[in-house]
């Protein structure tokens, strides 16, 4: 969804994030990798200033099932984010650009940036939700899976094949 900045009044304008949204969902289980099943929140867009700067706020989540990296069992990933991006236009000849040196303060270095005059709140949503979810996919319940983990690996140990059976492919190919 493409909102353009010179549309965007001063005291701001929120958009509500829902799963029935394609361009939601769609930016939701790229992040995830994989169907998002939960996507819910808002953002707001609010000018910073007259060089076309733009603050984005608000709150989203994003959740669905997967497979834990360490045990392999059902659990879910996702992230819940307090958005805080600020965006500036990419190129000096944007319309929404009036010439002139761009002045930043310290909190404001971390930007992102648009183009066209527009901003896309399907790439500010998969760039909150990436930013914030977990490298790893992993069980909630830490202790669990460290016990379903170690049965897992002494299973594999009693087998007379090493290691991890979700590495039994690579290891076969190398062997």
């Amino acid at each position: 969804m493409r909102v353009p900045v010179n549309g965007i009044p001063a005291a701001g304008t929120t958009y509500p994030i829902e799963i029935k949204q394609d361009w939601a969902k769609d930016a939701a289980s790229e992040a995830l990798d994989g169907a998002a099943e939960v996507v819910e929140g808002e953002l707001t867009l609010i000018p910073a200033s007259d060089r076309g700067l733009i603050h984005v706020k608000g709150r989203v989540s994003a959740r669905r099932s997967a497979g834990c990296d360490r045990c392999g069992e059902p659990c879910d990933h996702g992230a819940q984010v307090d958005v805080q991006l600020l965006y500036a236009p990419e190129a000096r000849d944007d319309e929404s650009f009036d010439g002139g040196e761009i002045e930043l303060s310290a909190e404001e270095l971390d930007v992102g940036w648009y183009r066209d005059g527009g901003i896309d709140l399907a790439s500010v949503l998969g760039e909150a939700l990436a930013l914030e979810l977990p490298s790893r996919i992993r069980c909630a319940d830490v202790e669990e899976c460290d016990k379903r983990t170690a049965a897992l690996l002494a299973a594999a140990g009693r087998s007379g094949t090493p290691g991890h059976p979700a590495f039994a492919a690579l290891r076969d190919k190398l062997a």
